[in-house]
Order: C-alpha cells, then structure tokens, then sequence
C-alpha cells in the first residue's frame, strides 16, 4: 500500500504540476503580449486554456486511481468506463470503452484491481508522453482468457531500453505476473502502441 501510493503520489505531482506550470508560463506571454500590443495574445490564451483542461483530466484520472474498484457497486466494467469518459480532454483527446462481457461480478478482487491499474497506466503514457489523440480501451472475454486491450494512435515508443523499463512497464509486468497472465506490447513509431494483458479466465456458461 505504502509503494502504490508514493507512486500515486509522485504521479499526481509530475503531471498537475508541469501542467500548471505551463500554463503559468501561457499566461505571463499573454501578459507581456497585452503590454507589447503583440498579435499572439490570443494564441497565448487558447493554449493556457488547454493546459487547464488537460491538467483537469489528470487530475480527474488521479482521483479514480485512489478510489477503489472494490467498492460497493463498481466493478471492472464500471470502472473502466469511468476511467474513459473522465480521460476525454475536448478537442484534444478522445477516449472510449467497449467490453463484451455481461457483468465481472464472478471476477476476483485482484483481478479487477491490477487490471484497472494496468489500464490507467496505459492511458496516462498514451496522455503523457506519445501525444495521443485517440484511445481506445477493449475489455473481452472467451472460454480461456481474460483480454484487457488499450490502444493508442501516439508516436510510439522509441527505444527497446524504455519499451524494457520505462513508462511504468516494470510494474506493468509485475501486476501481470501476479495474474499468472501475459504482457503483449505492440508499438512502432509514428503507428501508436497497444498494450494486451491476457489473464486466464474460465466462463460460467448458462
């Protein structure tokens, strides 16, 4: 617990505090603009205005990564639709959820939580660091796994040693190890990456 919230602690931190900090410096250009008469002003504004939404977004993503999916009522399903709709940045950045499956009531605990993790990982990278503007996040299901899909349409990722270590991908692994999963990364650049966790799954047929 103490790790999970140092990290979400330091998450929180890095991105609400670059985006306010580039949207202070938006603003000081706007204000030496106004002095100077100049003709970008209102190029100033618009971009501190996206600044603000975006640092709204994360901070929104944030909050959902110290809540709970075991809560009463929420479910990975719930939860993964939450994450989607609160991570839509207007004109910036759109993200969907589609699932196939009924409900995850049958799902154990962990097996909901290291899923949301992994799929709030995913996004915050696609946000952060590949410039994405679409994100799609695919939950389904068939007689042997459970697939967790996230799909970006950012730069990719640029080196082996950080497709190894960076972005998260060492925890990443280590929530799928717990599953007894697998771990697919998929990225080039400039064609975006998909991250795919399968986690095995036995359906309950009727």
């Amino acid at each position: 617990m103490l790790e999970e919230r140092n990290r979400l602690a330091g998450e929180i931190h890095d991105s609400l505090a670059q985006s306010f900090t580039a949207i202070t410096m938006q603003l000081e250009m706007a204000r030496e603009a106004t002095s100077q008469k100049e003709d970008d002003l209102l190029n100033y504004v618009e971009r501190a205005n996206d600044l603000a939404r975006f640092g709204l977004a994360e901070a929104r993503r944030s909050v959902m990564s110290l809540q709970s999916i075991s809560t009463k009522g929420s479910g990975l399903i719930e939860s993964l639709q939450i994450l989607a709709e609160r991570s839509n940045i207007a004109g910036r950045l759109r993200c969907t959820f589609r699932s196939n499956l009924q409900d995850d009531e049958s799902l154990p605990v962990e097996v909901r939580q290291n899923l949301l993790r992994i799929a709030q990982e995913s996004i915050s990278n696609a946000l952060r660091y590949a410039k994405s503007t679409a994100i799609s996040v695919n939950l389904r299901s068939n007689q042997q796994h459970l697939v967790l899909k996230v799909k970006d349409n950012g730069i990719g990722i640029p080196s082996e040693a950080e497709l190894r270590e960076g972005f998260g991908f060492a925890n990443m692994r280590a929530r799928v190890k717990k599953l007894k999963g697998t771990l697919d990364i998929r990225t080039a650049p400039g064609r975006g990456t998909s991250i795919i966790v399968r986690v095995p799954f036995k359906q309950e047929l009727p």
